[in-house]
């Protein structure tokens, strides 16, 4: 009888050591090897990420430091509202206009895929201000402010004919610009 027993208790010992261990274990095994196949995947991945950003320092260091500051100047890394009102101001200046009521209206996050594309945010700031000029000179102003180096979008311009004066060369009608600007995340 023993040898009828021995080999149902060998074969019970063997489906229970199976279920106990070698199933958990191997079952184990396949959940580490995934986890190196994703961490082998994501060392090529920085691996390739590596040599763009290489590639890409190797390019800018092409670019003349003029250059890069202009760049740098045109779309900023940091909201810089006082320069911008500082420029904007002197740009008033060299046709002897003055600007006034500067207001800072919203400061927001520009959603990706407009400006600059990708997931990287572009931060944008909306500035509103007045000045008085006669037609001519507001043109002049406008003119200038378009090819400033900043990224500028004028949004709106409402003007107000009543408080007109008049001067030497012309009605001055007061102007109030509504302009957006935009800097890097």
């Amino acid at each position: 009888m023993t040898r009828i027993i021995l080999p149902f208790v060998l074969i019970v010992a063997a489906l229970g050591l199976f279920m106990m261990y070698t199933n958990p274990t191997y079952q184990a095994i396949k959940g580490l090897q995934a986890e190196q196949q994703q961490y082998t995947t994501a060392l090529d991945q920085s691996s390739q990420v590596r040599a763009q950003r290489d590639q890409l320092l190797a390019r800018r260091n092409t670019f003349s430091t003029d250059d890069i500051r202009k760049l740098e100047r045109m779309l900023p890394d940091n909201v810089d509202n006082i320069r911008l009102i500082i420029d904007t101001n002197d740009i008033a200046a060299r046709y002897h206009l003055q600007v006034t009521n500067v207001s800072l209206n919203t400061v927001s996050e520009t959603a990706a895929g407009s400006i600059g594309g990708g997931a990287s945010a572009v931060g944008s700031v909306q500035i509103s201000f007045s000045i008085a000029a006669t037609y001519d000179d507001f043109l002049s102003f406008l003119r200038d402010l378009e090819h400033s180096l900043r990224l500028i979008d004028v949004e709106s311009i409402k003007f107000n004919t009543q408080a007109a004066t008049a001067s030497k060369t012309g009605d001055v009608n007061t102007y109030t610009l509504t302009i957006r600007t935009y800097w890097l995340r």
